[in-house]
């Protein structure tokens, strides 16, 4: 009994220090923003790229966007304003190693991953 009870608590333990050190975050999002050499308006137009880095899906990816105010808005379906963030293409899945990208014009703005969720039973 005493072994059986040794063996669960190694087992246990060894489980939530792999958990901790592999576990997809929000912070496995990275977001890189060129230039397109366009100008619409008179304002320089932008291509952000979200990338996905994490082994695991990413659903309900949000960015910070209080005070993004572009002169070309961003199709809704894949940056939508929720007060001082966005969603990323209305909440779906971001694969692993998967990007996502949109265009604006206006003043450059810089994005910040906010959350996201991934699946519990996803193992890096």
């Amino acid at each position: 009994m005493a072994f059986a009870l040794k063996c669960f608590v190694v087992v246990l333990l060894l489980s939530m220090v792999s958990h901790g050190l592999c576990l997809c975050t929000f912070g496995k999002i990275q977001i890189g923003a060129v230039r397109t050499g366009r100008e619409i308006g008179g304002q320089p137009e932008w291509k952000v790229t979200v990338i996905n880095t994490c082994n695991c899906f990413q659903k309900h990816v949000t960015l910070s966007c209080g005070g993004f105010a572009p002169a070309k808005p961003v199709k809704p379906l894949l940056l939508q304003p929720q007060g001082n963030t966005c969603l990323m293409i209305k909440g779906a899945a971001l694969p692993a190693g998967a990007t996502a990208q949109f265009t604006y014009a206006g003043q450059p703005y810089i994005f910040r991953p906010v959350g996201s969720k991934v699946d519990p039973s996803c193992t890096n």
